[in-house]
């Protein structure tokens, strides 16, 4: 309820992480209770996007990003793509997701 919230730190900093398949959340989702729910499908406005690194910036704010003219963050941290964005307002639509 309420939508997705920023965390406060990660590869590129608080943002909102996606991967780009379920099969991809498996090497992703790595936290002692992950794989213990279900997978969000989600439509996302990416906007323009900023590829970084595999070490992205573990600084980066939507602030900062945005004065860089950006929307979102693409990067490969070594298991395959994700997005960032830094606003929930980039969630288009969710869905429940199956394998």
């Amino acid at each position: 309820k309420g939508g997705f919230k920023a965390g406060s730190g990660g590869w590129c900093g608080g943002g909102i992480y996606f991967a780009t398949t379920p099969a991809a959340t498996d090497s992703k989702a790595i936290g002692p209770d992950s794989h213990t729910g279900f997978i969000i499908e989600a439509t996302v406005d990416v906007g323009k996007v900023l590829q970084m690194t595999s070490t992205c910036d573990r600084s980066m704010t939507g602030k900062k990003l945005a004065g860089q003219g950006y929307d979102s963050i693409s990067f490969n941290p070594g298991d395959g793509d994700e997005y960032s964005i830094y606003s929930k307002d980039r969630v288009l639509s969710t869905k429940e997701s199956s394998r």
